[in-house]
């Protein structure tokens, strides 16, 4: 009698061993999977940053790039349109800190527009931060010998829904003066006109600051 009752209870033992150990696997499967349920998706993830593959705001920087000819010291009152020049928005704090940016080119009207990665949405004060910069003009512009590197501010023009668009307005370039024109400008410094001298009529040159 003492055996079959010991038999029988280390049966019972096992069964509930076994039991326990069928039991465990499926309760943390459940258990993770309500976890899982709970836990945001990647795609969730994306959609409340803003960021990755799926681009839900956009900020675009506009602008228009002019040249005035025949004016080495002033504006004109006719410039025409740079085409093909190479335009960069660069942002940050300071000059040594400008290592993010983005790239455009000017169309026939020397207008570019600038869409900014995703990654430099989330940038404060964009105003203060970002720089509208002349990379490259072509050489068979007028204003290809015109100072590059020149940097324009931006100023915030419209924000609408997941938009934002900011303009420099125009950039003005002016081309730089030739040798021919230096040398013009250098001979009307120094006008000859007559002078009489001790009776006699000398020429004097009198050069103009």
């Amino acid at each position: 009698m003492i055996s079959y009752y010991f038999l029988g209870q280390m049966v019972s033992v096992k069964m509930m061993i076994c039991l326990v150990f069928l039991q465990t696997p499926a309760t943390a499967a459940g258990k993770a999977e309500g976890l899982a349920a709970e836990l945001p998706r990647r795609e969730e993830l994306v959609h409340w940053g803003g960021y990755g593959e799926e681009k839900l705001s956009t900020v675009v920087i506009s602008g228009k790039l002019l040249c005035h000819a025949g004016a080495h010291d002033k504006l004109s009152g006719h410039p025409y349109p740079v085409s093909g020049a190479s335009m960069a928005v660069f942002c940050g704090t300071s000059e040594k800190k400008k290592k993010s940016w983005a790239v455009g080119r000017t169309n026939n009207y020397g207008e570019f527009v600038i869409d900014l990665p995703s990654h430099l949405h989330a940038i404060p004060n964009l105003e203060k931060t970002c720089v509208v910069k002349v990379l490259h003009v072509p050489k068979s512009s007028p204003c290809g010998r015109a100072f590059t590197g020149k940097n324009k501010r931006i100023k915030l023009k419209s924000v609408g829904e997941d938009a934002r668009i900011y303009t420099t307005h125009n950039i003005n370039l002016i081309p730089k003066p030739s040798q021919e024109h230096k040398r013009t400008q250098e001979s009307k410094q120094n006008i000859p006109y007559l002078s009489r001298v001790d009776g006699r009529f000398r020429h004097i040159k009198v050069s103009r600051a």
